[in-house]
């Protein structure tokens, strides 16, 4: 073989290594671009669960709130009625006593 085509294969087997070291050195890029935006959009993910969290624990702690208002009202309203109209009271209770009675006997 001549020393030429040494030469030569010497100089393709050295720009196979620089080609090899090249893709080595950007896949290694590509693996820390992807790894950097991973743990952007897990840390932005992160953010805003915890926005959307509190926005359900304000309007969740509102709801009750109002239910808990609601429900107060309607029970010193129905307080409020027993006391102004107490036969109509018992004679209510008595007759949905007396439904509820002849239901379950029938069961």
């Amino acid at each position: 073989m001549s020393l030429f085509k040494r030469d030569e294969q010497r100089a393709r087997v050295d720009r196979i290594r620089e080609d090899i070291h090249d893709i080595g050195d950007q896949s290694q890029a590509l693996g820390q671009d992807l790894r950097d935006d991973t743990e952007d959009a897990i840390e932005e993910a992160r953010l805003r669960s915890e926005e959307q969290y509190a926005r359900m624990a304000a309007n969740t702690r509102r709801r009750n709130r109002r239910f808990k208002h609601s429900t107060g009202r309607s029970m010193n309203e129905c307080d409020r009625y027993v006391r102004e109209h107490p036969w109509s009271s018992i004679g209510a209770a008595t007759l949905t006593g007396a439904i509820v009675g002849l239901l379950i006997s029938r069961r």
